[in-house]
């Protein structure tokens, strides 16, 4: 059963591109929630870029190269199937006017981190029967969503027990970096003027740019470029800012948070055309080497052909890992 909330948020109030402080709020309710008093584990379900959390409950369409499911239907099939143990699953909206907060606290987009973290989960906590402790409370998301994961998984150990991270970028020299260069091939001779119309690669520039590098004295996009135009050049200080939110980078820093999850899944198509998948390939040689425990599954396809399947396996694998208290 899918209920749909609304919050108004304070942590996203008054961001400068003016995204709305009030969002929906997607709630997944398991077969038996209607019929039984028990409380539920929890399972927090991250949109990725230029999607809304409203999307994950539309009919069946074509859509990023997958056959939608929605998602009722994806999560009834693998309760049905003993793919997966019963959980709510919340699925918040990260929106943003260029496309998607990124799960992060920024002045220019909004405080998304502590929109989930406090703002969504006190509210879920409050009004549905939850298990509310960390250890019944896991982080799964994909694409954006999945970057989203590793950054609310890996900051907040307190607050989430497990995180799936599906699609996530890591490894920003390789798989961030080239957009820029191919945003200032399009717009030569001309000035830096915003995102281009149909040209996704120019809206990752300016929304991962509003995310990680904020400016709040440079409107219109009040954000800075970590890639000089038309030099092509490296902006030291503000690439060190994006790398800081690399997972490749960043896993270091957090590595005792890291050690705390009682699982830590990356899952990723080898034929991702981002290059994602080198990217976890190199973030999970890391883990490895420093014994941090994880599971890593690479499957045949590409950043979204398989989706809403791998979607289903990371909420049956969260189930696996987070505490079920039968009552």
């Amino acid at each position: 059963m899918i209920v749909v909330d609304r919050i108004d948020s304070a942590h996203l109030a008054r961001n400068l591109l003016g995204n709305p402080s009030q969002r929906d709020l997607v709630v997944y309710l398991p077969p038996s929630y209607g019929t039984s008093d028990r409380r539920y584990a929890v399972a927090y379900l991250l949109h990725g870029y230029s999607s809304r959390a409203m999307n994950w409950p539309l009919p069946p369409a074509l859509t990023f190269a997958a056959v939608r499911t929605p998602i009722d239907v994806l999560l009834d099939e693998a309760i049905a199937a003993a793919k997966a143990e019963e959980m709510i699953v919340v699925m918040p909206d990260g929106w943003s006017k260029h496309g998607c907060g990124m799960w992060v606290d920024s002045p220019t987009t909004g405080s998304f981190e502590r929109y989930v973290v406090e703002d969504v989960i006190g509210h879920v906590d409050a009004t549905y029967r939850t298990l509310p402790d960390r250890d019944s409370r896991g982080v799964f998301g994909v694409s954006a969503g999945g970057f989203g994961t590793w950054h609310l998984g890996s900051r907040n150990p307190d607050t989430f027990g497990a995180m799936a991270v599906i699609s996530g970028s890591a490894a920003f020299e390789i798989t961030r970096k080239p957009w820029f260069y191919r945003y200032y091939d399009k717009i030569h001779p001309r000035e830096l003027a915003g995102p281009l119309a149909g040209d996704i690669g120019s809206w990752f520039c300016y929304g991962l740019a509003a995310a990680y590098t904020p400016n709040p004295a440079k409107p219109p996009f009040y954000s800075d470029f970590p890639v000089e135009y038309p030099s092509g050049d490296d902006v030291p200080a503000l690439w060190e800012r994006w790398r800081s939110f690399d997972p490749v980078v960043n896993w270091r820093e957090r590595s005792e948070n890291l050690k705390r999850q009682r699982g830590i899944l990356l899952d990723v198509g080898f034929r991702d055309e981002l290059d994602y998948a080198y990217g976890n390939r190199i973030l999970s040689r890391h883990l490895r080497a420093a014994g941090i425990r994880h599971d890593y599954e690479e499957h045949d396809g590409n950043h979204t052909n398989r989706m809403f399947e791998r979607v289903q396996r990371a909420y049956g694998w969260l189930g696996t890992v987070l505490e079920h208290r039968k009552g």
